[in-house]
């Protein structure tokens, strides 16, 4: 196997961070003819092509010399390690960020054959052309140099990944309150709808009831008032005899709509309450987080645009 230094290693990685995230950023500007800035990341680095790039130089490096060997071993690699980055970064923070699920041939979102296709070329450019070239760089660098780079790069990008990340856990909890908050409001809205549609059944049931009822009694008192054998008070008490027992009907059923109208005013309330805080910090790297990463599930970003929305109201 090649063999690199450690420091060597660290310095491909962010190599390929930069490459990637050019490649990523400028094919998206070009596409959109507008400049994007994309990945999980703000700065101009995108990790998972610099792991991408390493795990397919060490798994590649004992095919080297075969073309196909390598453009198969780098192509199964790399479609390996996007699976289970996408699956882990979608449990860890319960957002997709990138959905391949309208691709022909896809697993779960995550991956897909014409990517997997695209990541075997790749491997084959990286392992015959770009890491022989950024080898030559790197090892041109005086050990001081390389040293320093390295320490100074590193600050940078872990800085920009701790605020990420948080910004990433930020989303997820308000993501997870918002679910959270959908559910419960929509328990109640459908005791309420099931009640009201239980009112309105029952209350058409004894219209119904009464109406055919006070028709009947038209049809008698027409024919008894004519004949004097009832009176117009007598026919009133029995018309509001009923009314008073469709008003009792509706009364008894009140304290459970009044328990569910005070469920839906202390949820709303702690949900009002619950909704994490978002400082000008965490808003910038939130919002550029969905900025860069349209690829995002259609079902999330549906959710992210709400939350923007609930965040306005809230202000």
């Amino acid at each position: 196997m090649t063999k690199y230094t450690l420091l060597q290693w660290i310095a491909f990685f962010y190599i390929y961070c930069f490459f990637g995230w050019c490649f990523e950023s400028g094919y998206a500007s070009i596409k959109n003819k507008r400049l994007e800035n994309r990945g999980f990341l703000r700065g101009p680095y995108i990790p998972i092509y610099a792991f991408g790039a390493i795990f397919v130089l060490i798994i590649t490096d004992s095919f080297q010399g075969n073309i196909f060997e390598v453009y198969f071993s780098g192509m199964i690699a790399a479609t390996v390690l996007e699976y289970v980055t996408g699956y882990i970064m979608e449990k860890l923070f319960k957002v997709k960020y990138w959905d391949y699920s309208d691709h022909k041939i896809n697993l779960n979102g995550y991956i897909s054959l014409s990517t997997s296709i695209a990541w075997g070329f790749l491997s084959v450019a990286l392992t015959d052309f770009l890491q022989v070239n950024v080898y030559k760089f790197v090892s041109s660098l005086a050990n001081n140099t390389l040293k320093t780079s390295v320490i100074i790069v590193s600050i940078i990008f872990f800085s920009d990944l701790l605020l990420s990340v948080k910004a990433a856990f930020s989303l997820a909890r308000a993501y997870a309150t918002l679910m959270k908050a959908k559910a419960e409001f929509g328990e109640v809205g459908a005791k309420l709808t099931g009640m009201a549609e239980g009112f309105v059944s029952e209350t058409q049931s004894k219209l119904t009831s009464i109406r055919d009822s006070v028709s009947n009694q038209v049809n008698r008192a027409n024919e008894y008032i004519s004949g004097g054998k009832i009176s117009l008070a007598a026919l009133k008490s029995d018309i509001e005899g009923k009314l008073s027992s469709l008003s009792n009907t509706v009364a008894s059923k009140s304290p459970a709509y009044l328990e569910l109208k005070r469920r839906y005013e202390v949820a709303r309330e702690k949900y009002n309450l619950n909704f994490p805080k978002i400082g000008k910090v965490m808003s910038f790297f939130i919002r550029n987080m969905i900025k860069g990463n349209p690829g995002l599930n259609k079902k999330y970003l549906d959710q992210m645009k709400e939350l923007v929305e609930i965040r306005k109201n809230n202000k």
